[in-house]
């Protein structure tokens, strides 16, 4: 398991703007509201009061209870049926204001765990009763004596993040994703964490990257694409205002708003990246002579900010700041927009690269410098304002506009 910035950013603070003068805009919390069905008991009714119709609908039923009960004793098993043709498999996401976090379920039966779903690391990794160390109690804990098909090992791994690193050894079990099953699935039980990140509201990450290690099997993405039960090889995320959440398999025309999908291929299976030919703000670019040579995007969901290498970091702040922009114009919309920009595909251009706070508003950028590589990481910022598919079959990354 290589580096993931999930655990970075998670802590660090984005940069601020110095020396401009912001104001502040009081915000009101966005919250969900649910609409029952209404007018069904009515039309009910009315149905009801027709004789005639009852009578044919008795029949009707009477013989599909019937044929169902032949359909069984032939043991075509219909029910097996429907439930590996389902095409996809939806997760509920909860916000926890530095990341987000949903359910997963381990061993035989189920032991329920919320885990952040991370495209930018590949393994899955989850508190165990095996560890010693206080910081475990903090969290749900994985049980391995209380699964009937847990498989152990005394494989170790030492796992090194940028605010923190692990200590924990490989397992396999059944683990199931929003209903879908995965068995003999390799994780690792984390037996000693390091570092205030773990004191992060989560039992657990997912990894959903590209395998990061030859010599672990253990990769999610790689059960996921062994599935039998999905039609399609991808999975979605969406960060929409009244609800978040990750879709496996295809995810539904209304989920995307009917918008054509515009895709990136992925250049390296690694991280889920793409080429990048410039970046800009406001029209001009921000590359330095340091990031000479090939530029990727990565596309990370455990990552709540943006980064981008020191120096186009620092280019970047400079240019926000010598446009004069306030709070009051970007939360009109009026801001100069980070754009990525690639080699004969649409511009990815972000508007609210800002977290609003009672001192006004702060930028959600973070310098983040790799060895080797000139890497511009689309956080958090980039999926509240775009749904994304990561296409397991065809190497792509499909992004459109979420629904406003």
């Amino acid at each position: 398991m290589s580096f993931s910035p999930l655990l970075l950013a998670s802590l660090l603070s984005p940069l601020s703007f110095t020396g401009a003068v912001w104001q502040n805009k009081d915000t009101h919390a966005l919250e969900g509201t649910g609409r029952g069905l209404e007018g069904l008991n009515g039309q009910y009714s009315a149905l009801k009061a027709r004789k005639n119709l009852n009578k044919i609908r008795q029949r009707r039923y009477n013989s599909l209870q019937a044929r169902h009960r032949d359909l069984l004793q032939q043991d075509l098993s219909m029910l097996r049926i429907e439930k590996v043709d389902r095409k996809n498999y939806k997760i509920q996401l909860t916000d926890h204001r530095s990341e987000y976090t949903g359910p997963i379920e381990i061993g035989t039966p189920g032991q329920g765990l919320d885990c952040i779903f991370d495209t930018g690391s590949s393994m899955a990794w989850v508190f165990s009763t095996k560890c010693r160390s206080s910081m475990c109690d903090m969290h749900t804990q994985f049980d391995a004596t209380k699964s009937s098909t847990y498989s152990g090992s005394t494989t170790e791994m030492h796992i090194t993040f940028g605010t923190g690193s692990l200590r924990g050894v490989l397992a396999k079990d059944t683990v199931s994703l929003g209903g879908m099953s995965l068995h003999d699935q390799g994780f690792g039980e984390i037996l000693q964490p390091i570092g205030s990140v773990f004191q992060l509201d989560f039992d657990g990450i997912c990894g959903m990257s590209y395998r990061m290690s030859k010599n672990v099997n253990a990769s999610l993405l790689e059960g996921i694409e062994r599935s039998s039960s999905l039609s399609e090889k991808s999975f979605t995320f969406y960060f929409g205002e009244k609800e978040a959440a990750l879709v496996l398999g295809k995810a539904g025309r209304s989920l995307v708003n009917n918008q054509k999908m515009t895709w990136y291929p992925v250049t390296r299976q690694f991280y889920w990246e793409s080429t990048l030919k410039d970046v800009k703000v406001g029209g001009k670019s921000i590359l330095s002579t340091y990031s000479e040579g090939e530029i990727s995007a990565v596309f990370d969901t455990g990552t709540s900010v943006l980064t981008m290498p020191t120096e186009d970091a620092g280019n970047t702040m400079a240019l926000l700041q010598s446009s004069g922009v306030t709070c009051d114009m970007i939360e009109a919309g009026k801001a100069p927009k980070i754009c990525y920009e690639f080699e004969g595909l649409d511009s990815i251009c972000i508007r609210n690269w800002y977290e609003r706070s009672i001192e006004g508003c702060t930028a959600s950028l973070m310098t983040l410098d790799l060895t080797q590589e000139n890497v511009f990481i689309l956080g958090q910022p980039f999926f509240n304002e775009f749904i994304t598919t990561f296409d397991v079959g065809n190497n792509r990354i499909g992004v459109a506009p979420v629904r406003s």
